[in-house]
C-alpha cells in the first residue's frame, strides 16, 4: 500500500478556518484586555500620587495640592483642569489656590496612550482660583477641592471606566464603572 505523506486540501483548508474564528474572538478580547490595564493603570498612578500628597500634607504640617499640570513645574491655570491626560504634580504650598508658594514634590507625564481623565468638581458651589485636589495639614479635602476624575479608553468605547475620587475627609478612592463611593459619588 502507498502511504501519504503531508495534508489533503479539505484538512488545511479545516486548520485555517478553525483558526481563523479562534483569532477573530481573542482579537477583541485582547484588545478590552489591553485597554483595561491601560485605564487602571493610569487610574492607580493618580491614585498614588493622591494619597502620597495627603500623607505629605500631614507630614509637613502645611497644605499639599494635586493639580493638572502641562510642563510639569506649575498648576495650569485655574478652570483648565478639563482633562488630566497631559499630566499632574503634587506641589506644597501656602494654601489652596493653585499651587502658589510651593515645591514640586512629585510630577507625572502626559498618558501615553489616547485615554482621556477627565475631572469634575464635587462641591456644590466650586470657590474660583483653587486647585482640583487640596489637602489641609490634617488630611481633609475642603470641600471646595473635592472632586473626581474619570478615566476612560478612546479606542475601546466598551472598556469599563475608573474614576479616582476625593471627597471632604480627605480620602481617595478608586472606583469602577458602575460603583458608587460611600458618600454617594458615582462612577458612570
Amino acid at each position: 500500500m502507498h502511504q501519504h505523506h503531508g495534508f489533503t486540501l479539505l484538512e488545511l483548508m479545516m486548520v485555517i478556518a478553525i483558526l481563523a474564528i479562534t483569532v477573530a474572538f481573542a482579537v477583541p478580547a485582547y484588545q478590552n484586555t489591553i485597554a483595561m490595564e491601560s485605564i487602571q493603570a493610569e487610574s492607580s498612578n493618580l491614585y498614588t500620587d493622591i494619597l502620597y500628597a495627603r500623607s505629605e500634607a500631614i507630614k509637613q504640617g502645611r497644605f499639599v495640592l494635586v493639580c493638572q499640570s502641562s510642563n510639569g513645574a506649575a498648576c495650569d491655570a485655574a478652570g483648565s483642569g478639563a482633562d488630566w491626560k497631559v499630566g499632574w504634580i503634587v506641589t506644597s504650598g501656602n494654601s489652596c489656590a493653585n499651587g502658589t508658594g510651593g515645591t514640586v514634590l512629585r510630577k507625572q507625564a502626559s498618558f501615553s496612550s489616547t485615554d482621556t481623565a477627565a475631572y469634575t468638581n464635587l462641591a456644590a458651589t466650586p470657590a474660583a482660583g483653587t486647585t482640583p485636589f487640596c489637602f489641609n495639614r490634617m488630611g481633609y479635602a475642603p470641600s471646595a477641592n473635592t472632586g473626581k476624575v474619570v478615566v476612560r479608553s478612546v479606542s475601546n468605547a466598551s472598556a469599563t471606566p475608573y474614576c479616582v475620587v476625593v471627597e471632604a475627609y480627605g480620602h481617595p478612592a478608586i472606583l469602577r464603572g458602575g460603583q458608587t463611593s460611600q458618600a454617594g459619588t458615582a462612577c458612570p
